[in-house]
């Protein structure tokens, strides 16, 4: 016996209008998900940099007229990258993934893009906060190490449209400000907001080893009264370190350049051949402060078989109870903590003591 299949009947007109209507919302909002902007990003971990090694083929942290000594293990440097940017935002895909994985953020785009910002901005003071903090980083090694060095106060920007736009130069150098000797930014503000726009700021400078004066007269600006500058207290160390970080911005590495440097500086691996990973801003003094991104860098640690996580102080309430498995968090407040912390772990004795975030 013989079985035949049966003939399907031929779908009405109206049936394949709907199957076609069908298609098309689901293609349209497949579109929307993936093309249509948000107003959020998505944070998630991004590359992890070895400063005691390479980065391009070249050392990321390299001294001369000093001598230093061998390393070994690895000082890992975290990052934190973005999906969206400051015209689209992430798209709703990305966003409704992210609600259901643990190892990311969504954040508002507002929050990393004031008023006023692009890429482009973001990008430019990513890289100043970079140069501001291998310059803390320097220093908070040579402050750990009794090396002396000395500071200068420099003008790091000046606005093209501001009040100093043709009076001042980057690289120029704050000798004193209304006749005291300069500090920095905290005291220039503070004598710029006293002239209420009245009077003139007067400025003592060194540009190409000439000394001048010069005055200017601060405007308001978004309800400040401002000069259009932004300045620094830029260390002046007695032998060269140059440290390479490539397209990475941000404060954040601070604490992990000046551990680095430390090491290179004195006999012995400091890291006992472990890979440990930190983070958090550093002062010229070695207080670390906090960061943002910590949980998405919890992460970039533990995917880059780091076993041994550094962390703020100030960042412990962001920290409990977002672990990942197989990394140890130890607290550290200031650059004495983590080189305690460090040579404990080379040594493998009193790890148990390192201090850890709790509630």
């Amino acid at each position: 016996m013989t079985f035949y299949a049966e003939t399907p009947k031929p779908r009405s007109r109206a049936s394949r209008i709907a199957g076609w209507v069908g298609v098309v919302l689901l293609t349209s909002g497949g579109l929307f998900l993936v093309a249509a902007p948000t107003p959020y990003l998505v944070e998630q971990a991004g590359p992890v940099y070895n400063v005691l090694s390479t980065i391009s083929a070249k050392p990321m942290i390299t001294i001369t007229g000093k001598t230093t000594y061998p390393t070994s293990g690895d000082l890992d440097m975290l990052t934190v990258t973005l999906k969206g940017d400051s015209t689209r935002g992430a798209s709703w895909l990305d966003v409704g993934l992210a609600k259901f994985d643990s190892t990311v953020a969504i954040i508002d785009k507002a929050d990393i893009y004031p008023p006023g910002w692009d890429d482009a901005k973001r990008n430019e003071e990513a890289d100043l906060m970079m140069l501001d903090s291998q310059a803390n980083a320097k220093a908070a090694a040579l402050t750990l190490l009794h090396v002396p060095f000395t500071s200068s106060v420099k003008v790091t920007s000046v606005s093209k449209t501001g009040p100093a736009a043709k009076i001042l130069k980057p690289g120029d150098t704050l000798l004193t400000v209304q006749g005291e000797v300069a500090t920095g930014i905290d005291q220039l503000r503070k004598h710029i907001s006293a002239t209420l726009g009245k009077t003139k700021v007067r400025l003592e400078i060194s540009r190409n080893g000439k000394v001048s004066t010069v005055s200017v007269l601060p405007e308001l600006i978004e309800k400040e009264w401002r000069i259009g500058i932004f300045v620094q207290s830029v260390p002046e160390f007695p032998f060269n370190i140059d440290i390479q970080v490539g397209n990475v911005g941000g404060p954040s590495g601070g604490q992990i350049l000046a551990l680095a440097i430390y090491d290179k500086l004195t006999p012995g691996a400091l890291t006992g051949g472990n890979k440990i990973a930190g983070t958090g801003t550093v002062t010229p003094e070695g207080t670390i402060g906090p960061i943002g991104g910590i949980r998405q860098k919890l992460y970039g640690a533990v995917r880059a078989g780091a076993k041994w996580f550094l962390a703020p102080s100030d960042n412990c309430d962001e920290v409990v109870g977002h672990i990942p498995d197989g990394i140890r968090v130890i607290k550290v407040s200031d650059l004495h903590d983590s080189l305690k912390a460090v040579k404990a772990i080379s040594s493998g004795v009193g790890t148990s003591a390192l201090p850890s975030c709790t509630k």
